[in-house]
């Protein structure tokens, strides 16, 4: 257990220095050789916890799928489907103020390659499924009446999510705190989804 918290702190140390050193000299100009040593590892160390340097950025939507996971299990009493929901996304969201430009830094980086985009877009695929789990049970215990099938309920929650994380990053709302910023829009749709 301890060797795996150990692993586990390694990697994320890795990933913080090379979104660090990509916010300092660009994506592109930065080298595995040049993280490894921000974070005191040798070059091969590095590569046992990624294979090329665009797979740094692609950490962050696997490591949020850990909190996920955590946020899913830690809600799962909580009795209304929209209270639930808010704790979850914004317990995912909080990771992105965690280290604020640097995360804005990784999202862009992910919506400019094709190849980061489409590896990203599995771990958006595994919130779907996560999150439409928890619409079925709210819909199956009588906590959620409504005319909409899961998919397209689904479907409109993440979109107000992926457009809350897009809105903060953005520099006019540099001082917006993402999680109220994601419960107003939520409040919004809701109204909508709750409608029999």
């Amino acid at each position: 257990m301890l060797r795996e918290t150990r692993k586990k702190a390694l990697k994320e140390q890795i990933f913080v220095q090379a979104l660090q050193l990509f916010q300092e000299k660009g994506f592109e100009q930065v080298t595995v050789q040049e993280i490894a040593s921000a974070c005191g590892i040798a070059k091969g160390t590095f590569f046992n916890y990624f294979t090329k340097k665009e797979e740094i950025l692609l950490y962050l939507g696997e490591s949020q799928l850990e909190v996920l996971n955590k946020g899913m299990e830690e809600y799962q009493d909580v009795p209304e489907p929209k209270e639930q929901l808010k704790l979850v996304l914004t317990d995912l969201l909080q990771r992105y103020t965690s280290n604020g430009e640097l995360m804005k830094l990784s999202i862009v980086e992910v919506i400019k390659s094709a190849y980061l985009f489409e590896n990203e877009s599995k771990s958006i695929r595994r919130l779907q499924q996560s999150l439409a789990s928890l619409i079925d049970r709210a819909r199956r215990n009588g906590k959620l009446n409504s005319r909409w099938d899961t998919d397209v309920i689904v479907s409109t929650v993440l979109g107000v999510y992926l457009q809350t994380m897009m809105s903060w990053s953005l520099p006019h709302n540099q001082h917006s705190r993402i999680g109220d910023m994601f419960e107003r829009y939520l409040d919004v749709i809701w109204e909508g989804i709750a409608q029999r």
